[in-house]
């Protein structure tokens, strides 16, 4: 399975880095989070030759600025656009006008191979998605408001989950991390270096122009 990080803090070379956090699965045609600014996201998506009209579906983690606002410059009509129930019926509104409009409140498969954590959290609503693969779950997170543990505890009953990516916030449970193969920080993850000291073997820092096989 492969995963290209499309929009981050922190980019390769001759990719644009920008506030927040977007995620493409070629397998899947779906797209996780928009980041913030459509022009750098697409000029990222050209650098990896990601065509944009492939996309069919598009998932928001919560509805926070930094990742959301690049959908104008994705959305088509047919797309799906997949997102908390709890978001403002405002946007709800303005996404219906172009895409199709799904909204999630528990733990559900999105398409068959990725599952939606439902809305988790009480302040900030947030969402994660996990995806099934032959090593174990990848889960994939947007900040992790919710908390990292209360994410994983989620997908627990889905399967062995063996791989972390996204925003992990200000998370320093550390030991939820000990049998991950894999264990990706974007974004707005807080404590990086000390997850990095801990798991040199799994961790890396994700930057925009990433291409990830789990």
């Amino acid at each position: 399975m492969k995963l290209q990080i499309v929009y981050d803090n922190h980019g390769k070379t001759g990719f644009k880095e920008g506030w927040g956090f977007s995620c493409y699965l070629p397998e899947y045609k779906l797209l996780f989070d928009t980041g913030w600014d459509a022009n750098r996201l697409l000029d990222n998506m050209k650098k990896l030759d990601i065509d944009p009209e492939e996309i069919q579906k598009v998932v928001i983690s919560h509805q926070h600025w930094d990742h959301v606002g690049g959908l104008p410059g994705i959305i088509k009509p047919g797309m799906e656009v997949i997102v908390p129930a709890s978001f403002s019926e405002h946007m709800k509104g303005e996404i219906k006008k172009i895409a199709v409009l799904r909204e999630v409140k528990d733990r559900e498969e999105i398409i068959p191979g990725i599952i939606s954590s439902g809305q988790l959290g009480s302040k900030i609503k947030e969402q994660a998605i996990a995806v099934e693969t032959d090593s174990g779950l990848l889960v994939i997170t947007g900040c992790a408001h919710p908390g990292v543990g209360t994410i994983l505890q989620a997908f627990n009953p889905v399967g062995k989950i063996k791989g972390l990516v996204g925003g992990l916030h200000g998370f320093d449970n550390y030991s939820l991390l000990k049998n991950m193969k894999l264990i990706v920080a974007t974004h707005c993850t807080k404590h990086a270096d000390e997850i990095a000291r801990k798991y040199p073997d799994a961790f890396k820092h994700g930057r925009v122009g990433d291409e990830i096989f789990f």
